[in-house]
């Protein structure tokens, strides 16, 4: 692995530890040391911003504040209350962790990384994270955060994404830990990573660990870590057909396995072939010929490496449509469903619509 430059001293775990203890921020699931709250906010921070993760955080714990709550639970209630996150995967995984923790611990997170290992969903980092912060364990963990911080403090070249520099940085994270308080440093390194070593404009001057680093002595820390660079976004054109039949609205349920969004409800929406037009792919999904009217929203928003633009029509039909989980539901009742964000956007749109112009033909044929 290539290193840059020499350290002038060892990174001191004491140095990082007294100035998390004065900076560190207050945040609702550093002030317990219940394993699974922990758990919860170590899923739900991974691709999503602190600000955005404490109110969901603080809502999840009260509908769910144990194992055993969230093991038992309908897979609907956890996805609505996760929606808005983004990444339903987590949810689902979090849940079936749960129901694992609920059949094989009695309800106990466990302490060991290899018995949180084993559980659904559960990887390294999320076992390093509740083994060492809830339980005190001696365990490694290594976030977008923390590799960025080490990468630039010893100098290591190469995709820390990628063996062997990923197994390097792993290593040093462990031999970083001391006997007492792995919890808190494992935090510190994190919370340095977020608040102090960031992506492009780092505080060095403010940093605990400015003197033993590398990337700081040789001018190097907007050039570490050595991310590879990523593949250029996907554009993806999507329609959503608005039906309204005796003041309810038709939604769709996704399949279990949808490629996005499985599990949730939306407006009958479809992905557009090349040269597809909306009416066709409408069509093709609801299993019956539609009528597109006005298009009433355009929503782009993105989920991985996709980009998509959905545009949103008032639609008729002349049969009652065929394709897949199908309800019809009140404005009132939208709220109750689980639904992706931009769905859940023009839910909202449609109380300030004007009720639709369908054809009385149109909808005593359609109706639900």
């Amino acid at each position: 692995m290539a290193r840059t430059g020499k350290t002038t001293s060892k990174p001191s775990a004491e140095a990082l530890l007294e100035w998390y203890a004065e900076h560190a921020r207050d945040l609702p699931w550093r002030r317990t040391r219940d394993p699974y709250a922990i758990w919860v906010s170590e899923v739900m921070l991974q691709q999503t911003q602190v600000a955005t993760v404490i109110p969901y955080f603080e809502r999840w714990m009260r509908r769910f504040p144990n194992v055993a709550a969230l093991a038992r639970a309908d897979e609907h209630d956890v996805l609505h209350a996760w929606q808005g996150l983004g990444y339903y995967s987590r949810a689902r995984s979090l849940r079936a962790g749960a129901q694992a923790v609920l059949d094989r611990h009695a309800g106990a997170v466990p302490a060991s990384v290899e018995a949180l290992r084993a559980l659904p969903g559960v990887g390294p980092y999320t076992a390093g994270a509740i083994a060492s912060i809830a339980h005190g364990e001696r365990a490694a963990l290594v976030d977008g955060n923390v590799e960025r911080v080490l990468c630039r403090v010893f100098g290591l070249g190469g995709d820390p994404k990628k063996n062997p520099q990923r197994s390097r940085l792993w290593q040093l994270a462990l031999e970083l830990l001391p006997e007492r308080r792995p919890g808190d440093l494992n935090q510190a390194l994190m919370e340095l990573g977020a608040t102090l070593c960031t992506p492009k404009a780092p505080s060095c001057e403010r940093c605990p660990w400015r003197k033993p680093c590398v990337a700081r002595a040789t001018g190097r820390q907007l050039e570490l870590p050595e991310l590879p660079r990523r593949p250029k976004p996907t554009a993806i054109a999507m329609a959503a057909a608005v039906v309204e039949v005796r003041g309810r609205w038709l939604v769709t349920r996704l399949p279990a396995d949808a490629p996005r969004w499985a599990g949730l409800w939306q407006f009958p929406s479809a992905e557009l072939g090349s040269g597809e037009s909306a009416e066709r792919a409408l069509g093709r999904v609801l299993g019956v010929p539609v009528r597109v009217g006005e298009r009433l929203e355009r929503v782009k928003h993105s989920v991985t490496r996709y980009r998509i633009t959905l545009d949103v029509y008032r639609c008729a039909l002349s049969k009652r449509p065929r394709g897949g989980e199908l309800a019809w539901v009140r404005p009132a009742e939208l709220g109750e469903l689980a639904m992706p964000a931009a769905h859940r956007r023009v839910a909202a749109k449609l109380t300030t619509l004007p009720k639709a112009r369908a054809s009385t033909r149109a909808r005593a044929r359609a109706r639900p």
